[in-house]
């Protein structure tokens, strides 16, 4: 089986009770996605591997007039998400690979991409087709599992053998250069611990 389709499975299995099982975990990641970026309120926003919403929820919540294009390639995920914004045309989700979906060149202010870059085979080529979707000067926000941990390297190690979607956690030295190799400019980067198990980072990036 592909990792594409492992990670669509793995999260179609899960939908229904994803938001439950990972509350604590969904606060705190998107807290900090959400400190790490001052918007107008105004701005188009692309989340990459959108799940169920919640980071829309959130920052919906605080700029209700911000435009939020979501992305993700599980069907019962995206259904959930959906529900959540019946009534909101500023806010729109697509289904697929995000390789493989098509969207305009330099016009999002800021893109997410939330505790997902360790799914991603080709984590390049999403950064460099983000850079093209972003509009000069636009952000990039990267919140992930870090490897440059005790925690994390023993994570890698217990995902490598548990989950079949799994790639790879990358320390910040590497996600550094896979921005900058994609025309990126990194401003800051923040670290924080989830629980017990998940020592995270969050990274904002510039397109230059």
């Amino acid at each position: 089986m592909g990792t594409t389709h492992a990670v669509r499975r793995k999260y179609n299995l899960i939908a229904k009770i994803y938001d439950w099982i990972y509350a604590g975990y969904l606060s705190k990641t998107i807290r900090s996605a959400c400190q790490a970026l001052a918007l107008r309120g105004d701005e188009k926003i692309l989340d990459i591997g959108c799940g169920t919403g919640e980071l829309e929820k959130a920052l919906i919540q605080k700029n209700p007039a911000l435009s939020i294009t979501g992305v993700d390639i599980s069907t019962d995920m995206l259904e959930i998400a959906r529900k959540k914004f019946l009534n909101a045309a500023n806010v729109t989700f697509q289904e697929g690979d995000f390789l493989k979906i098509a969207l305009p060149d330099e016009t999002f202010d800021a893109a997410f991409s939330l505790s997902n870059l360790h799914y991603f085979p080709n984590p390049q080529a999403i950064l460099q087709k983000t850079n093209r979707h972003l509009k000069k000067g636009g952000k990039l926000i990267i919140v992930d599992w870090n490897r440059g941990t005790f925690k994390g390297k023993f994570y890698n190690f217990y995902m490598r053998l548990a989950d079949p979607s799994f790639i790879k956690i990358y320390t910040r030295d590497e996600i550094a250069t896979l921005l900058e190799k994609s025309g990126f400019i990194v401003e800051k980067v923040d670290y924080f611990g989830v629980g017990i198990a998940w020592a995270m980072m969050c990274v904002v990036a510039r397109k230059g």
